[in-house]
């Protein structure tokens, strides 16, 4: 099994958006023909009568869905809300027999997701086998995600937000019904038992989740680029492998025994089905896999729907830190560096900042790595 995070070509945010392009008599041009953005199991023109016909049907039951990418945000009438993932809707629409059979497929899944959003008609012990602890990213000022108040991702925040992990993810307490991955306000779930209790029972069932998912392992071998660059991946179609660093030692020690924990680990969960990792080495052997592993992060942890955070984090003696960051590089911020520094990057480059804490510095130490002024310093690589 194998679900491509690295044979895919990263898609940019120039998306299109709305009706397919159509010539000037409104037929369908060579683009509609082409693989949907956001659900690629169908062409565009199909998409976006499969996002039509969800919004139509949803109306006619008084609710609204909100569409950002292959997940979307159903808000009910009497207030509640639920997200949903499009994914399977896309695939079981791809293989219908005839399109006609579209608003039968569609109305099927609408009144499913409003039977499941009903959370008076759950029993106590269904509600307590249906939580789940999911990560979501925690935007900072600058992150773009901060800039859109009312996404899905933020309301999911402020509804159902537990607390920080670390400085750019935090811990969410969802539902995991048979039609949706849906978010109740905490109040509201308080008054079926204290939020200890509820959290304790959505920490087993994510634990199972993720020692039962079928995760696919690779070794990315690139000690032929440079000493050190090589890593651990791990794919999964499970919703919550972007929540493995919960359980990120016992989790590791199942999927990668070799993998060596015994100084730390870094790791970084780019998006909700990639997690990779790796040993904290010593030295350079330690700085190119950081290198290595801050390109992979960044390519994948901006700009999808599904991201969490393209930075790196550090695994040691069960704490977790956050040691990157990014920004992006302003005409302005330029002047930080010498005009002919070799290490100034361009207007527009991602500028990546290392900040290690003490015990990371001091195992790159260990190797006699170079000069440690630098660190804390935006730095273009290349991406």
């Amino acid at each position: 099994m194998a679900f491509g995070f690295f044979g895919r070509k990263k898609e940019r945010k120039d998306r299109h958006s709305g009706d397919p392009e159509r010539d000037s008599k409104s037929r369908l041009t060579s683009a509609d023909l082409l693989p949907d953005t956001d659900l690629p199991q169908l062409n565009r023109s199909r998409a976006n009568m499969l996002r039509q016909e969800l919004e139509y049907r949803f109306a006619l039951q008084d609710a609204h869905i909100n569409i950002d990418g292959h997940s979307a945000m159903v808000q009910r009438a009497d207030g509640g809300a639920a997200h949903v993932s499009l994914r399977t809707l896309a695939m079981n629409a791809a293989g219908l027999e005839n399109f006609d059979q579209l608003p039968e497929l569609v109305e099927n899944f609408v009144h499913g997701t409003l039977a499941d959003a009903t959370l008076k008609d759950l029993s106590t012990a269904d509600l307590y086998k249906a939580l789940r602890l999911r990560l979501l990213p925690t935007p900072s000022e600058n992150d773009e995600l901060a800039e859109y108040g009312l996404t899905i991702e933020s309301k999911i925040r402020d509804d159902s937000i537990l607390r920080t992990f670390t400085s750019d993810m935090s811990i969410a307490l969802v539902l995991d019904t048979e039609h949706a991955i849906r978010i109740q306000p905490l109040k509201e779930l308080e008054r079926f038992d204290d939020l200890g209790a509820l959290e304790r029972a959505a920490d087993r069932n994510t634990w199972q989740e993720l020692y039962d998912a079928s995760v696919d392992v690779t070794f990315v071998d690139a000690e032929s680029d440079s000493e050190g660059s090589s890593f651990w991946t791990f794919e999964s179609n499970s919703y919550y492998l972007g929540s493995a660093p919960l359980f990120l030692g016992d989790l590791l020690a199942k999927w990668a025994p070799d993998l060596d924990q015994s100084d730390g680990v870094i790791f970084a969960v780019p998006d909700r089905d990639l997690l990779i990792a790796r040993p904290i080495s010593t030295g350079e052997n330690l700085m190119n896999g950081i290198t290595a592993m801050v390109r992979t992060a960044m390519r994948f942890g901006l700009g999808n729907p599904t991201s969490i955070s393209p930075r790196l984090h550090m695994l040691h003696d069960n704490q977790v830190i956050t040691f990157t960051d990014y920004r992006i590089v302003s005409p302005e911020m330029e002047a930080e560096w010498e005009e002919n520094s070799f290490d100034a990057p361009p207007a527009g480059a991602i500028g990546i900042e290392v900040r290690p804490d003490p015990y990371l510095m001091e195992r790159l130490q260990q190797g006699g790595f170079g000069d440690f002024g630098d660190f804390g310093k935006p730095r273009d690589l290349g991406m």
